[in-house]
């Protein structure tokens, strides 16, 4: 399992901005509502706005597309 804190610091200290998350490496569950919602408040508070988003879920992963602004 991925660290949750280390997805953070990419979204917002990197030059990257096209991301393709593969939720299931953070998460344990298949809650990724509540994980999505997480990310989304933390990106709100450091001021890093969602251009563009897009989650796709099927059988067996639930990949999340961003793309940010910083």
């Amino acid at each position: 399992m991925k660290s949750k804190e280390e997805l953070i610091y990419s979204l917002i200290f990197t030059d990257e901005v096209d991301y393709i998350i593969d939720i299931c490496q953070y998460i344990e569950d298949y809650r990724y509502d509540k994980f999505v919602d997480e990310i989304k408040k933390v990106l709100k508070k450091s001021k890093v706005a969602i251009i563009k988003e897009k989650i796709d879920v099927d059988s067996r992963n639930i990949k999340w597309t961003l793309k940010v602004k910083k």
